[in-house]
């Protein structure tokens, strides 16, 4: 499932955003561009991060960034920006991956997510990714990581 929703079309690699909010914005514009969310929701992850703080930073160098599906989802939907430096979205919160997640209801994303978790919750994984500077090359690695879920 993650290698439907991670595609060509919606990984980004940058070398660097002036801030978190840039890096939101940029990391959901593919999303928008395919129409999958609206640009409200992207105002809704960033108010969301506002209001309760860089709870989006999953492990060091990460952010899965994501509201409510009520506020803009149109159907379920992933990106990722790779950053070549971190943005910080706290003190000592710096990301240089940033996965925006568009949930349609609670469960239908559930897969992807433990896809995703299984490919981040290995440091080597995300150091790995963090050398990779072709996208083709991000986008294989990706593919092949999430074939080998245990679900």
């Amino acid at each position: 499932m993650l290698e439907a929703l991670l595609t060509s079309q919606t990984i980004q690699l940058q070398a660097s955003v002036s801030n978190w909010k840039e890096g939101i914005r940029i990391a959901s514009q593919p999303l928008v561009e395919l129409g999958t969310i609206e640009e409200r929701y992207i105002e809704a992850m960033i108010q969301s991060i506002e209001s309760n703080g860089p709870y989006v930073v999953i492990t060091p160098e990460v952010a899965i960034p994501h509201s409510r599906p009520e506020k803009g989802v149109r159907s379920l939907s992933m990106s990722l920006l790779k950053l070549d430096e971190a943005v910080d979205f706290a003190p000592n919160k710096p990301v240089r991956i940033i996965i925006v997640l568009a949930a349609i209801d609670n469960e239908s994303h559930l897969r992807a997510l433990v896809q995703l978790t299984q490919l981040l919750g290995e440091p080597s994984n995300i150091e790995d990714i963090l050398q990779i500077s072709d996208k083709s090359v991000l986008l294989d690695y990706i593919h092949k990581h999430s074939k080998e879920e245990k679900i």
